[in-house]
């Protein structure tokens, strides 16, 4: 029978790349350790480590199973915290994720969960999409609120779709596309700011570039950093895309806007979790709450 305590052996011998050294950090004999390998070996019917005449080296099914075993001690680690701290009176903690675009919202409704619970603790990163699905699969959170396009023909999760938006052309106010619709020609040798190729607005503008102009945009600036962005695009003549509602943020309305003639593409918006994931109760009050606020935002826009 396998057990946490077995991931547990092989993290360490992985880490220490000795069976020696692993057995002394566990506090067990390097026999025990060996037998308890193997027996992780047998359940899998494959080969986790070469016997070197110095330590050992991880084969490739050893560093596939990683991950997994890193996720399921988390798991462990994060329940025992979890329970602990309700069994001695706190109310827990939620980690979730959030995209750049809607950090205000998820402030706001922490400021307001906290007034109701005020031994709530709360662990938020921000990212753009792709990091935050990464997050997400690592467990390192309970979901994140963000762009869910990709994530919605996924299999791994499960989205709560709030709503969509359509993206912009943004530039400084004095930039010649300013407040005007653009004609495909007359962006041919525009210099953009655009985020990593994993992001679906990437994606868009560049089949968009191919299917109008033959060729991909000039890309100046890569960047996954709003404030970055908005700092590359005042006085200059660079553009970039951004989602409608995000352009009504106090931090965005020094942009001025413009229309790509025939882009269509719109992001979808949505709380993404792990598939099958049910969360944990804060978590499930937190993402409600903030689903209530976001489509509120959204019917106003």
């Amino acid at each position: 029978m396998i057990n946490l305590r077995q991931y547990r052996h092989f993290i360490a011998v992985l880490e220490s790349a000795s069976l020696l050294e692993a057995s002394r950090k566990l506090n067990i004999s390097q026999p025990a350790l060996s037998k308890s390998i193997g027996a992780l070996e047998e359940f899998y019917g494959v080969t986790l480590f070469h016997r070197l005449p110095r330590g050992v080296r991880p084969t490739a099914l050893a560093l596939t199973l990683e991950p997994h075993a890193r996720r399921m001690l988390h798991d462990l680690s994060e329940s025992t915290a979890e329970i602990a701290s309700v069994a001695s009176g706190s109310s827990g903690t939620v980690a979730i994720g959030v995209g750049a675009a809607f950090v205000g919202v998820v402030s706001e409704t922490i400021r307001a969960l906290d007034s109701d619970f005020p031994n709530v603790q709360f662990k938020v990163i921000t990212d753009h999409g792709h990091n935050l699905r990464r997050a997400l699969l690592a467990n390192r959170i309970e979901f994140y609120l963000g762009m869910a396009n990709n994530e919605m023909r996924d299999t791994l999760f499960d989205v709560a779709q709030l709503f969509a938006d359509e993206f912009l052309g943004i530039c400084s106010p004095d930039h010649p596309f300013a407040g005007r619709t653009i004609a495909p020609e007359d962006c041919r040798d525009s210099e953009w700011i655009v985020p990593d190729p994993e992001e679906p607005a990437r994606a868009a503008l560049e089949a968009y570039y191919v299917s109008t102009l033959t060729h991909p945009p000039r890309v100046k600036v890569t960047t996954n950093a709003d404030p970055l962005m908005r700092h590359f695009l005042a006085d200059t003549r660079y553009v970039s895309l951004s989602p409608a509602l995000s352009l009504q943020m106090p931090e965005s309305r020094a942009l001025a806007q413009f229309r790509l003639q025939g882009f269509a593409f719109r992001r979808q918006v949505g709380i993404v979790r792990r598939a099958g994931s049910f969360g944990t109760t804060l978590g499930r009050r937190f993402s409600d709450a903030l689903a209530a606020r976001l489509r509120a935002l959204a019917a106003q826009a």
